[in-house]
């Protein structure tokens, strides 16, 4: 059998352009799939970054929110002990003057019986005697002035009149003789008053 050149040219012909074909699907194929790569990888970083926004956005609305949480968590604390604090200095002053009530009141106590034990001592030391009564009426008022702190001044005038002989009641008229509380009332009171403002000046 005898080949031809025409046969040759068109084998070379049929080879050379299924060649350049193959040639050409393969680099359409890695085209396209360099191609879709691409995309691939472009809609990988798109989503990665839309991921990384929508985290970024989270973190700063949380974070925002925690920190509006905190201020407000402050805020409120702050009002809390603010208001307790006044509470409580209010509650210290208010003790403070009425322990200066109490203590004023106190004195004029003290005063008030210092004045009454020892005007009564000094006139049943006058008289040199006394009676049951009147010893036993002493004795109440002297427990009196040692209970509110009456001070030693009372003590000489009291240690003096109890050593008095004691005498019948029948001899004396307990209602002209007796000094009542009450009757002391306005003047020790009057002599307090006096005295606190000689000490205040």
């Amino acid at each position: 059998m005898t080949i031809t050149a025409d046969a040759i040219l068109t084998y070379i012909l049929v080879a050379v352009g299924g060649f350049l074909v193959k040639v050409f699907l393969d680099w359409i194929k890695n085209a396209a799939d360099d191609k879709a790569d691409k995309a691939k990888r472009f809609e990988e970083q798109t989503l990665k970054n839309e991921i990384e926004k929508i985290v970024k956005e989270t973190n700063e609305a949380f974070k925002k929110e925690l920190l509006d949480d905190i201020s407000r968590i402050q805020a409120e604390e702050k009002t809390n002990y603010d208001y307790w604090q006044k509470m409580y200095w209010d509650a210290v002053n208010r003790l403070t003057e009425v322990q200066k009530e109490f203590n004023l009141l106190k004195e004029q106590d003290i005063l008030f019986y210092k004045y009454l034990l020892i005007d009564t001592c000094k006139e049943y030391i006058d008289n040199g005697k006394m009676t049951q009564y009147q010893f036993d009426r002493l004795t109440e008022w002297y427990k009196i002035y040692k209970a509110l702190g009456g001070n030693h001044q009372g003590d000489l005038y009291y240690k003096r009149a109890v050593a008095l002989p004691i005498i019948a009641n029948e001899h004396d008229n307990e209602d002209k003789e007796m000094h009542s509380i009450f009757d002391y009332t306005d003047q020790v009171k009057t002599t307090g008053e006096k005295r606190n403002r000689d000490n205040q000046n």
